[in-house]
């Protein structure tokens, strides 16, 4: 079982480990090591920044750290990313972390109508993760897909 929180200072170095990752490098927009000090700010500045949040995905009986997942809102829409622990790739964690967190996320900005994510086209397991969500691709450019979930419940017009 998985629970999910807001991420908070305790949560940094974890964060840093991560995201300096080989293959998280690789597979993320920005290949380049980041600098501890680097980091510090934008995790400062991430926290405070209100159109932000920033959730840690962790095992509800051990609290081992998962993932990270972040939104980013702007104007009803948010882009997501996650970032698993190292450690936890390949255990099938990634879609109830998402899952999880998507809820968690709409507590927070209830008025969100799409959620988007840009996922490498050679990041496979990330495009499965998306996708078995209930996101689709709806376009390519320069090797990155984008996907979006739509939180508007259509109604029918017949009155079903």
């Amino acid at each position: 079982m998985l629970v999910v929180r807001k991420v908070n200072d305790g949560d940094s170095i974890d964060i840093f480990d991560w995201r300096n990752d080989a293959l998280t490098r690789q597979m993320s927009h920005k290949t380049d090591y980041v600098e501890w000090d680097r980091h510090s700010n934008w995790f400062s500045t991430s926290l405070t920044n209100e159109n932000r949040l920033l959730i840690m995905c962790e095992k509800k009986d051990t609290l081992e750290k998962i993932a990270i997942v972040r939104f980013d809102v702007d104007e009803g829409r948010a882009l997501v990313s996650i970032n698993l622990n190292p450690n936890q790739r390949g255990k099938g964690l990634a879609k109830v972390c998402l899952v999880n967190s998507i809820n968690y996320f709409l507590k927070y900005f209830s008025d969100t109508k799409k959620i988007v994510a840009e996922i490498k086209e050679d990041n496979i397991a990330s495009q499965k993760t998306f996708l078995g969500i209930g996101f689709k691709k709806y376009n390519l450019e320069n090797n990155v897909g984008f996907y979006e979930k739509s939180l508007v419940i259509s109604e029918n017009k017949n009155g079903n």
